[in-house]
């Protein structure tokens, strides 16, 4: 009788997240193995703009650099040493860290709307949240795809500014 309550229970039981340490610019590619391999995997990125000599292009960039989370029904170091992209595994005191479903939303839920794209018009309030300027409100005066030209009030200056260091005000 107590060994089929056990086997229930251990049949039930909620998989875990895990964190493992990846190799450098490899998030991705470990994120992909661990799929492949038949495992939940999630790197945490967000969408950015970015600038070479011909063209500019949206990119994924890993939120947080070198780590991936992998979700399984039990820990085992044979199933990960299998993974190339993986240098070790994150633990805490000698033991493995396993990350709660709640704590993997949250993180998603944070990212999703970091990614919303702000359309900025000509007239738009906004407030400067990294630089010299930050803390300041101005007008949009104009924008392109990297850049805002805003009239800051009490200064009457132009500033040309990368859209991620703006926020609209209110």
């Amino acid at each position: 009788m107590f060994v089929y309550i056990f086997y229930i229970f251990v049949k039930n039981k909620i998989m875990g997240w895990f964190v493992a340490h990846t190799k450098f610019r490899s998030e991705i590619k470990a994120s992909n193995f661990f799929e492949r391999m038949g495992m939940v995997a999630y790197v945490p990125c967000f969408e950015e703009k970015r600038q070479w000599s011909d063209r500019i292009k949206k990119v994924q960039v890993p939120a947080i650099t070198r780590y991936v989370f992998f979700k399984n029904e039990k820990f085992s170091y044979a199933r990960i040493n299998i993974n190339p992209f993986v240098t070790n595994i994150v633990k805490n005191n000698g033991d493995v860290v396993e990350i709660k479903d709640c704590e993997i939303i949250r993180l998603k839920e944070a990212l999703k709307s970091h990614n919303k794209d702000v359309n900025y018009r000509k007239g738009d309030v906004v407030k400067i949240v990294s630089g010299v300027f930050k803390y300041k409100t101005g007008l949009v005066h104009s924008f392109d795809n990297n850049t805002i030209t805003l009239l800051l009030n009490k200064l009457k200056l132009k500033l040309s500014l990368k859209q991620n260091e703006v926020r609209v005000a209110g």
